[in-house]
């Protein structure tokens, strides 16, 4: 089953972030909870956790580029 990796609402209210760092590279075991990719805001950044336990199998959304909160930026397949 694979499950979407989302950016979570923000802290300071932001809609817009830039993904400033992938922590693990596809095919990368995952564990539920644990953070795989970081984002930053305009005045922040943070870190985006597995949804499930399993291997991170896509990333849609490559260091540099923005997405919105709520975006899907990668799939983690259980």
């Amino acid at each position: 089953m694979n499950h979407d990796i989302t950016i979570p609402p923000t802290s300071d209210g932001a809609v817009d972030v830039t993904i400033v760092s992938w922590l693990k590279e596809v095919g990368s075991v995952v564990k539920k909870g644990e953070d795989i990719a970081e984002a930053s805001t305009e005045k922040i950044n943070l870190y985006v956790a597995a949804p499930e336990d399993g291997t991170l199998q896509e990333i849609r959304i490559n260091i540099g580029e923005k997405a919105k909160v709520g975006d899907v930026i990668g799939v983690v397949a259980s």
